[in-house]
């Protein structure tokens, strides 16, 4: 039995938590996801700049292939416990137990088949620090998997706050080894090196919060039961599978081009590819975590979870386009700026992969309202059908026109993903798509028209500095004008509702 006061206590906890109306929950740990995001997004801006100034462009692509094989072998990813621990109504010794017992079991299957897979990649004709990557990282996960029932309880408790500390610390730290062996010139370890400690440092900062703050969790008699372990997996696997796909959108167009042309044009392209993510990191992260469980606990509210959506849509169109108009006026002089001219191969998939991490935003939203309504097997199918896209338009196109094909590979992809994930959508919820995205689409045209009128009177004699800064400037200074213009009641509300959540009061 569990200790009587550590189970009040956990009772206490998690009511206090969910007294609080969800739309303000959501959006006040949601805030939390953002600003710890934020400050990684932006320390590991700078940090990344450094790196890359060290590191080659093969060593990227080297780092990348891992990445594809450690998400083929990864097995948490493919059971996904956290969705499947959203759905208990009470956390007790024995629901956690059996997360715990079955996310080890998940982690030391990962490390298994990283293990055996090492020889066979070096039979295929990888390089041998794809193989020493790929283990590392299966290895990690391993380690990981030792707390991961930890970070799952906050997580499908929309409980963002600790995490977000955590990571926001994590992140400086596990820089320092990697800046150190880029200057001993084992720039081959320096990734995966950043990769180690980040988990480490995550891992013993999770321990810390519950044993200060949440000693009750841990006093508890944790039991593992085979019939809810069961019970999980089945939930999960569904939902993990979905992910897995999901995950090889992001990941299979390393691999093709990869083994096509080499680790070295994969350098750029993957470098290009996180770039062009800039717009979409903080939308990901919220999608993926505050989204999918707002809309678990709302599926059964038809109108509610509409609006839940429609808004979640507005606000992706307002934050990322901006952000991809930036980038792509200023593309050439900020990759020349920031990486040096070496970098420059870049620009050209860049630029296409702009348009595609506004496809993927769209895309990753239907995701969580896959995930959140209980429709995981409506991921796998759409999945399956853009990795078959992909697969034969990202070959053809990368041996034509090697990065640059790729990258026009992945906007068919997630065109291709989004169109039928939203025409499921559409049958059930009678969302007002079109409405929530006409006004950034609308916005951006006067934009770009702005630009190119602004060019003739700047004109482009000057420092690289000066043409990123006006450029970046008008990229968002111009959408916000034209948003505004294009749809006033509309933006003032949307954005009036946000705050008032932010402050309670809606």
């Amino acid at each position: 039995m569990e200790q009587p006061q550590a189970a009040t206590r956990n009772r206490r906890e998690n009511s206090s938590q969910s007294a609080a109306p969800l739309a303000y929950r959501a959006v006040r740990n949601g805030v939390w996801v953002a600003l710890g995001s934020y400050w990684v997004i932006g320390f590991g801006f700078v940090a990344n700049i450094a790196l890359i100034r060290l590191l080659t462009p093969s060593i990227y692509g080297e780092f990348a292939l891992a990445m594809f094989f450690y998400t083929l072998f990864d097995l948490q990813s493919k059971v996904g416990l956290n969705f499947a621990f959203a759905q208990q109504r009470e956390v007790n010794g024995e629901t956690l137990g059996t997360l715990f017992v079955t996310s080890v079991l998940l982690g030391t299957g990962t490390l298994v088949l990283g293990l055996l897979a090492a020889p066979a990649l070096r039979l295929a004709g990888y390089p041998a620090e794809v193989a020493l990557l790929t283990i590392t990282l299966c290895g990690v996960a391993f380690v990981g998997s030792w707390t991961a029932a930890l970070g799952i309880m906050l997580e499908a408790d929309l409980h963002y706050k600790p995490l977000s500390i955590a990571t926001s610390v994590a992140v400086p730290l596990s820089y320092a080894p990697a800046f150190w062996l880029a200057h001993q010139g084992l720039g081959q370890y320096s990734l995966i090196s950043q990769n180690v400690t980040y988990q480490l440092t995550m891992i013993a900062a999770t321990l810390l919060y519950f044993f200060y703050a949440r000693r009750g969790v841990l006093r508890m008699r944790w039991r593992f039961k085979p019939a809810l372990a069961s019970q999980y997996v089945k939930f999960g696997l569904a939902a993990g599978l979905s992910q897995f796909t999901s995950s090889l959108l992001t990941q299979a167009d390393n691999f093709i081009l990869g083994t096509l042309t080499g680790a070295t044009t994969l350098g750029y392209y993957d470098r290009a590819y996180r770039v062009a993510q800039w717009p979409a990191l903080l939308l990901n992260t919220l999608l993926g975590r505050a989204a999918t469980f707002t809309y678990a606990q709302v599926r059964d509210d038809a109108q509610r979870l509409k609006r839940s959506i429609e808004m979640v849509l507005w606000i992706s169109a307002q934050v990322a386009a901006p952000i991809a108009l930036m980038l792509f006026i200023s593309a050439p002089d900020l990759v020349q700026l920031l990486f040096g001219a070496q970098w420059l191969p870049a620009v050209a998939p860049l630029r296409i992969l702009l348009l595609a991490a506004l496809i993927r935003a769209l895309w990753e939203n239907s995701w969580a309202i896959f995930i959140g309504t209980g429709q995981p097997r409506r991921i796998i199918e759409i999945s399956l059908f853009q990795l078959a896209i992909l697969g034969i338009a990202g070959t053809a196109l990368s041996a034509a026109l090697s990065a640059t094909g790729m990258a026009i590979a992945v906007v068919i992809m997630f065109t291709a993903g989004v169109m039928a994930a939203y025409h499921v959508l559409r049958r059930s919820l009678s969302l007002q798509i079109r409405e929530a995205l006409s006004g950034p689409l609308i916005a951006s045209v006067p934009t770009l028209a702005g630009y190119l009128l602004l060019v003739r009177l700047v004109g482009s004699a000057h420092p690289l500095w000066f043409s990123v800064v006006w450029k970046a400037s008008w990229g968002l200074a111009g959408f916000a004008l034209f948003s505004l213009l294009v749809q006033p009641r509309q933006f003032t509300a949307r954005i009036g509702y946000t705050w008032r959540l932010l402050r309670g009061r809606a």
